[in-house]
């Protein structure tokens, strides 16, 4: 270990950090959970307690503290948490970590788990654990799929759920299955979701274009557990077509995907050993004249196809000791990406994008935890290695000047050093105290690393590729990044009352050598990226940042029948090295909401106020626009009709709201009642009923 990432630690360690604890269960939107050994604070978003009007469980996000969703499509948010989003966030699909075949991240991580499948949605709050992640500078998530329980006898028993929803506001549907055969040993299960739409109207009745939609996810999974033993082997599939992504470039033609893995736990001897192993692969086509208007002229017509898989594992043994618990372990994730942009009205036209490009990421970690007097702590170290490299690029069939200039470019980076290694160490210390029967706090310290990406690395010419950034600007990579380097202080109390409970945290997070867009000086990029967007490369460089703010969420239990409970974000992104603000930081917003369940129980009305601040604090180095604030109304109403037939119906944007959400994107598609480069609205007014029968 460096002496300077040891002293960094020791001077962080003397700070104070916290994050904070468990819920009420009677009537709180999020379930948060304290595990006392691992320390792992955690909060949990399910969309059984939560109907959703929209199938992208990344809208989930929203109702967490310090979490939310850039918008890039309706199946396409990005999660963002504490002001940190794409790849710098730690995405999960039960124990695997999660594959984006497109580079513009038009699959993102959490497209992957439709919202109507999902048993619940996790976000670790404060610092990760070093176990969990292995690169999660900007948090970690987990979406777990319901794939049901084991029985409780040797006879094998069926059970599972069909539910549908349908929502006027651009006629969108959404099915979703799951059938569960189980006896005491073994369960074999199956689940399925179909998702559709046209295209979308925000308030006011203006339609956007490119906001269609269609996905299907299936998934087969088989379990066996004995005393000591738990297995579970599954496979799955992604199929998208014909989605709109308008904010990017070009929009889905075609996802396809293939999952497969297996976990296994056991204990041998007082001893718990958990492995995990999973596969992906990913072919993706998007092209720019299918959904939204073509090119004036054929030879600005463009298609994308893209590959991309992974192999991934984690293994670890969690032994007890004297004086608590020490877990450690090994991981690994091998990815693979391509891409090559072609013209299909001219065979000569080929843009060698990406080729071979790999990244690779072995892990250890080791993590103690334990009691001091009345602390209880939890210390953990991870090592990583992360590897990148790529073949060789090209380009053909480009006007003269670009085409020479592009060429002379692609032989640059031909004759590069391309295989890079970055040796990362992270450290985390979390601490908890119950201060008295209704009062607990919780310390996080930590330092984080994140390798940089493939696109800001081998991103060899000017194009806007930049894993759903979405500023509408061209970047081209470096070669000679550094990695961020994240120190992290986080502090919370938790107050639970008969009644009322509260969990605020503040936190502040210092990031050196954070890697975002600087104007680019190299002439022949700058050339090429004016002749095709109209404007200079902004080129992936090494800065200084910092990131700060607070959030919390509460609940309180008015009487037997009405209860209430909301959240509130603040977080704030700047600059160090310069006078300039992070882009697309979410502003200050809150959840409000207002319940009544009436003695019989089987009843339930909400009303929901979400109100969201102006974003004044914009980047300047890619002409980020201010956002005005806003506040929409929702109402909803969940009825058991039976024990086995539930029903929900509800209103989004009650007052037809025209708003635009700050992490929403510029358009950039035609034949919209939005102008190309404003602000992609929210959803109008929509009407959603369904209903879900349980077996």
């Amino acid at each position: 270990m460096h002496a300077n990432t040891v002293s960094a630690f020791t001077a962080l360690f003397i700070a104070i950090s916290a994050t904070s604890a468990f819920a009420d269960h009677g009537h709180a939107i999020e379930e948060i959970t304290i595990q006392a050994f691992p320390l792992a604070s955690q909060i949990n978003s399910s969309p059984r307690s939560n109907p959703l009007h929209s199938p992208d469980s990344a809208e989930l996000l929203k109702r967490i503290p310090g979490a939310n969703n850039n918008t890039n499509g309706v199946i396409t948010g990005i999660a963002q948490y504490r002001g940190m989003y794409g790849d710098r966030v730690s995405v999960k699909l039960d124990q695997a970590p999660t594959l984006s075949g497109g580079p513009n991240a038009m699959d993102s991580p959490l497209t992957y788990a439709p919202a109507g499948l999902l048993q619940e949605l996790k976000v670790y709050r404060g610092i990760t654990p070093v176990s969990q992640a292995q690169e999660s500078i900007g948090g970690h998530m987990v979406a777990e799929f319901n794939r049901g329980a084991f029985g409780s006898e040797v006879k094998f028993g069926v059970s599972g759920f069909a539910s549908g929803q349908f929502t006027d506001n651009g006629n969108q549907s959404s099915t979703d299955t799951q059938v569960v055969i189980a006896n005491n040993q073994h369960k074999l299960s199956f689940l399925s979701s179909h998702n559709e739409g046209d295209n979308i109207e925000a308030g006011d009745n203006k339609m956007v274009a490119g906001s269609q939609h269609q996905r299907d996810r299936f998934d087969l999974a088989y379990g066996w557990k004995s005393d000591a033993t738990e297995l579970m082997i599954f496979a799955g599939q992604l199929d998208i077509s014909d989605s709109g992504t308008p904010a990017l470039a070009m929009d889905i033609a075609s996802v396809e995907t293939d999952l497969a893995g297996m976990t296994l736990s056991t204990d041998l001897n007082g001893t718990s050993i958990n492995m995990a192993v999973a596969w992906a692969d990913v072919t993706h086509s998007m092209d720019n004249f299918s959904l939204r208007t073509a090119p004036a002229m054929t030879m600005g017509y463009r298609s994308n196809l893209a590959t991309a898989d992974n192999l991934s594992w984690s293994l670890d043994a969690q032994l007890p000791l004297a004086f608590g618990e020490l877990k450690v372990g090994t991981d690994g994730n091998l990815s693979s990406h391509n891409s090559t942009i072609t013209n299909p009205t001219n065979g000569m036209f080929e843009l060698l994008n990406f080729n071979a490009t790999q990244r690779d990421i072995l892990g250890l970690f080791a993590e103690l935890n334990g009691d001091i007097g009345d602390w209880g702590y939890q210390a953990g170290i991870r090592q990583n290695r992360i590897s990148l490299d790529s073949g060789d690029v090209s380009s053909s069939g480009m006007m003269a000047m670009m085409g020479d200039t592009a060429n002379m470019l692609a032989m640059q980076f031909n004759q590069a050093d391309r295989n890079l290694t970055y040796d990362t160490t992270d450290l985390v210390v979390k601490l908890n105290r119950t201060l008295d029967p209704e009062t607990a706090l919780t310390i996080d310290l930590g330092i984080k690393n994140r390798a940089p990406s493939y696109q800001e690395t081998f991103l060899w010419l000017p194009l806007p590729i930049t894993a759903g950034l979405a500023d509408g600007r061209s970047y081209v990579g470096n070669l000679s990044l550094k990695h961020e380097t994240a120190s992290e202080i986080s502090i919370g109390l938790s107050k639970k009352t008969e009644r009322f409970s509260i969990y605020p945290q503040v936190f502040y997070r210092q990031i050196d050598n954070y890697i975002q867009g600087v104007a680019s000086t190299s002439m022949p990029a700058n050339m090429v990226s004016n002749m095709m967007s109209g404007a200079p490369a902004l080129s992936y460089e090494n800065t200084d940042a910092k990131i700060y703010g607070a959030d919390a969420n509460w609940h309180y239990r008015i009487n037997h029948n009405w209860a209430a409970d909301g959240v509130l974000s603040y977080v704030r992104g700047k600059r160090t090295d310069i006078a300039d603000n992070l882009y697309r930081i979410a502003p200050a917003n809150a959840r409000f909401s207002l319940r009544y369940q009436p003695d019989q129980g089987s009843l339930q009305l909400m009303l929901e106020s979400v109100i969201y601040g102006r974003q004044k604090h914009v980047a300047s180095y890619n002409n980020e626009a201010q956002s005005s604030g806003f506040g929409i109304v929702n109402i909803g109403a969940n009825w058991s009709l039976t024990e086995n037939i539930q029903m929900r119906a509800g209103v989004k944007n009650l007052f037809d709201r025209f708003y635009a959400a700050h992490l929403s994107s510029r358009n950039r598609t035609g034949d919209s009642d939005i102008a190309l480069g404003e602000a992609i609205p929210g959803l109008g007014r929509a009407v959603y009923l369904s209903m879900a029968i349980n077996f």
